[in-house]
């Protein structure tokens, strides 16, 4: 059985690095040392273990910072080692990080999410967005600059910026069938952007992301690379456009964020 701790103490916080050295294949002068995460736990931010008996394998780092005038908890990193991943450990300590959230006056929990990662962006917008309203309003161009480690090594590190309004009900609502696409995925796993110009009037865009990135590394040369600038464009625009991301879907015939208008009803 996974159980969940507040990170408090050295041991704890080393056994958390090398979590992170596991998880990210972070070169080590990369990784955010236990000292720092020390002093995060003990003013106002929070570090979390979760264990398999004694042996840590996930982690989530978080700490204050401001929205303009407001007070949030940023979530720093979150992490699962690859053994354990896909049995709901993530899910779980950003579920404790929401109650932790509540209980400690915070009413909002924001980070970055890769726009490339299926996985993530699925996990984000549509897991996490059922228990509370999760939305992201704002594209970051190359947001940390060159990274080195073992998945984002060589594209630039964009960034959405997720905000998770946590004390506000779910967005999710039905997608129309006939939600226009600003970017879809042909035969040979290319991205193809929408022919005709947008005339933003639609209550719901879709912006669609390959399956498999190893997939795109495999059979299309600079794929990644591709991807990434496509996606870059297609999201970037309607969020000018007053849209934001709402959710995730995740089909064996669409995998999709979903942009919506606050206001409109789809």
């Amino acid at each position: 059985m996974i159980e969940i701790h507040v990170l408090h103490t050295i041991p704890e916080l080393e056994a958390a690095v090398d979590l992170e050295l596991a998880v990210w294949g972070l070169n080590p002068r990369h990784a955010v040392p236990s000292a720092l995460m020390h002093v995060l736990a003990l003013r106002g931010g929070l570090v979390l273990g979760a264990y398999d008996d004694t042996r840590m394998v996930g982690m989530l780092l978080s700490l204050p910072g401001q929205d303009g005038a407001e007070w949030l908890l940023w979530s720093h990193m979150t992490g699962v080692h690859p053994a354990y991943q896909g049995r709901g450990i993530g899910l779980a300590l950003k579920r404790y990080q929401r109650d932790w959230a509540l209980e400690h006056g915070y009413r909002k929990i924001g980070w970055t999410v890769d726009p490339l990662q299926r996985g993530n962006a699925h996990f984000n917008f549509h897991l996490l967005g059922q228990d509370a309203a999760l939305t992201a309003c704002t594209y970051h161009v190359d947001f940390y600059g060159e990274m080195d480690d073992d998945i984002n090594r060589g594209i630039p590190s964009d960034r959405i910026e997720a905000m998770w309004h946590i004390d506000q009900p779910c967005l999710h609502t039905p997608i129309p069938g006939d939600a226009p696409p600003l970017l879809s995925i042909d035969a040979d796993l290319r991205p193809v952007p929408t022919s005709a110009a947008p005339d933003w009037q639609a209550p719901a865009y879709t912006v669609a992301l390959p399956r498999s990135l190893d997939a795109i590394r495999k059979t299309v040369p600079d794929g990644v690379l591709l991807w990434r600038l496509a996606v870059r464009e297609a999201l970037q625009a309607p969020l000018a456009h007053g849209y934001r991301i709402a959710d995730f879907i995740s089909t064996s015939r669409l995998n999709a964020y979903v942009l919506t208008r606050p206001g409109d009803a789809v």
